[in-house]
């Protein structure tokens, strides 16, 4: 329960007996015409969350040969147009991690207007911080080392004035830049 109530998604959450798959509650790409089995674990521990992506592993193979079998003749691949009409949209697919997000919104160019993706890690990280709760410190790595986390996947950084408010997004910061919205704010930097 208390994974569900996080946010967890992907194998942390069917890890925990949540059977919570986006191809299984929001079918896409033909997930809705063949048949699958969302894996889930009772365990609540390291061990579920690996034993569910063991099975899912299993279940992944199963699905490529059911979906090769029902592969129609024709085109595989479409053209898409260069420029995309104005507008929004929002995707949501199962990625290995779980539940991946795009938002794009359009404004009728050949470049979106703005992009937000959330990441599956992004949103198990709270449930990994539960994990570590009153446990021994050695334990710490392999908890978090089982939400499979991709910390490149939420490496983007905003700086905050605390005595302006004013905000500023960093890009690929280094310790220099970094040190520098340190002063800034009137943080102590250390060398």
């Amino acid at each position: 329960e208390r994974c569900a109530e996080l946010g967890a998604t992907g194998p942390t959450v069917r890890g925990s007996g949540v059977p919570y798959d986006v191809r299984d509650y929001f079918p896409y790409s033909g997930y809705d015409e063949i048949e699958w089995e969302v894996q889930t674990s009772e365990m609540c521990d390291v061990l579920g969350r690996t034993l569910v992506r063991v099975l899912e592993v299993i279940e992944s193979t199963n699905i490529g040969l059911r979906v090769l079998d029902a592969l129609p003749d024709g085109d595989i691949q479409a053209k898409m147009p260069r420029k995309i009409p104005e507008g929004e949209a929002v995707g949501r697919v199962e990625a290995q991690r779980g539940e991946l997000i795009y938002y794009i919104k359009s404004n009728g160019t050949d470049k979106p207007e703005r992009v937000k993706i959330r990441t599956p890690t992004l949103s198990n990280i709270p449930s990994g911080v539960e994990m570590i709760k009153g446990g021994y410190i050695a334990d710490v790595t392999i908890a978090f080392a089982s939400i499979d986390p991709c910390f490149s996947c939420t490496d983007r950084v905003t700086v905050t004035d605390l005595n302006s408010g004013d905000s500023q997004q960093i890009r690929w910061a280094d310790l220099l830049e970094l040190s520098r919205h340190g002063r800034t704010a009137g943080l102590p930097v250390s060398q």
